[in-house]
């Protein structure tokens, strides 16, 4: 069972917009079991789409693709694939009595004048949009099949789980099965010591369970055995039996891939601890993380951003002179605050983060990448000096990823 993911649109290409879509496909896919072959990213274009249509239908089951299915010139999926498939685009009352219902989800009212959305290729069946007003259109011959969906990722999400799965489960229900996987995340060690110094047999040790794979992350490497079968459980002993008889497993921190702010939310909640930050060189986004995951509110406070030095001075309490001795990314000036924000919010944990994102603002001692963290509750705060490689977004990431662990260390102390 084999599925091939075509992204369509000349935005993607020009880098107008970021394609959000593919990736979300591939884990929905693999989440089955389905294994993808490819994706690609495709203009607009007719040749290029009716020779991708021929080398998906000839090599693969199932063929998504997104884009091209709205009411624009520039859409062109659904005529392509009326050609591909040799059906001439025709209008059905059944696909117009779905587009009418989705315009009424939207309080509108859908006429033949405004689009040609009820025209579809003869044989194909057309879905529902939950999400939007473009029906989605299903095509199987041969036991192979084509589904096209929206490009906007909140409709194609809605569409495929809602209205492509029951046709995909039905007509390859007996082709694929469910994966399931052990994730052993470990930190403060980089891939080469793992495999060539602590553990050299790992990598064959591991492959006996299962596939195994290895994806360095911002605070150490996780490796992944992708195994048969939704149930792990039992592989996951041996595993962890294994790994306990090497040098590694003191640098393991987690035996799963569950994001790092639900880590911390869920397990400070076990311990009815509450936290807040001090946030500057981040921005409010180790903030925004954490108030992404439900139940946050339970034991988080709040963040500070202070992103000037009077903000730092008048706010957190931080002294003048720590920032003109030592400047604001420095050990010294995240202690205060920290102590500032613990005096404010009255949390029993605190992390402050201080640090160069970049492009400018480096020096040769405190290059770009630099970042000062402070972590710890009142009267015992630990702080720390990072430096990383990166653009300005991809500093930001990582100096909250480092935050939350510090943050995640605290909590499984305390």
């Amino acid at each position: 069972m084999k599925a091939k993911i075509i992204i369509i649109g000349n935005e993607l290409l020009y880098g107008r917009i970021a394609d959000t879509n593919g990736p979300w496909l591939a884990k929905w896919l693999d989440s089955r079991g389905i294994e993808l072959d490819e994706i690609r990213v495709l203009p607009d274009e007719r040749e290029v789409l009716l020779k991708a249509f021929e080398e998906g239908f000839k090599d693969c089951d199932l063929i998504l693709t997104s884009g091209g299915i709205g009411p624009t010139k520039d859409d062109m999926t659904k005529s392509l694939l009326a050609e591909f498939t040799g059906k001439k685009l025709v209008p059905c009352e059944k696909t117009a009595k779905i587009v009418i219902e989705n315009y009424k989800y939207y309080d509108r009212q859908w006429t033949p004048e405004l689009n040609s959305y009820h025209h579809i290729p003869e044989d194909f069946i057309a879905t529902p949009n939950p999400k939007g007003l473009a029906p989605g259109l299903i095509f199987i011959k041969d036991e192979k099949l084509i589904a096209a969906a929206p490009g906007v990722p909140r409709e194609l999400k809605a569409m495929v789980e809602e209205e492509f799965a029951p046709y995909i489960d039905k007509l390859f229900k007996n082709k694929y099965a469910p994966k399931s996987r052990v994730v052993i995340r470990t930190a403060r060690v980089p891939e080469e010591k793992i495999f060539k110094e602590l553990c050299p047999t790992l990598w064959d040790d591991l492959s006996q369970f299962g596939l195994v794979s290895s994806l360095p992350q911002v605070i150490g490497v996780d490796i992944v055995v992708t195994i048969n079968g939704e149930d792990s459980s039992h592989e996951l002993e041996k595993i962890k039996k294994l790994i306990e008889k090497t040098d590694l497993h003191e640098y393991v921190w987690q035996w799963d891939n569950s994001p790092l702010p639900e880590l911390v939310i869920n397990e400070a909640i076990e311990k009815n601890l509450t936290f807040a930050f001090a946030e500057s060189c981040t921005g409010g986004l180790t903030a925004s993380r954490i108030t992404d995951i439900p139940g946050s509110s339970k034991v988080f406070l709040g963040s500070l951003v202070t992103y000037s030095n009077d903000a730092k001075t008048n706010i957190l309490g931080v002294k003048q002179q720590t920032l003109k001795k030592f400047g604001a990314v420095s050990e010294e000036t995240v202690n205060e605050m920290a102590t500032g924000v613990l005096d404010k919010m009255g949390a029993d944990l605190a992390v402050a983060f201080s640090g160069i994102a970049g492009p400018s603002g480096g020096s040769e001692i405190k290059p770009v990448g630099t970042l000062a963290l402070a972590s710890g509750k009142k009267k015992d705060i630990k702080t720390d000096l990072y430096h990383f490689a990166g653009d300005r977004e991809r500093l930001k990431l990582r100096f909250s990823e480092v935050g939350l662990f510090k943050l995640l260390q605290l909590i499984r102390n305390y």
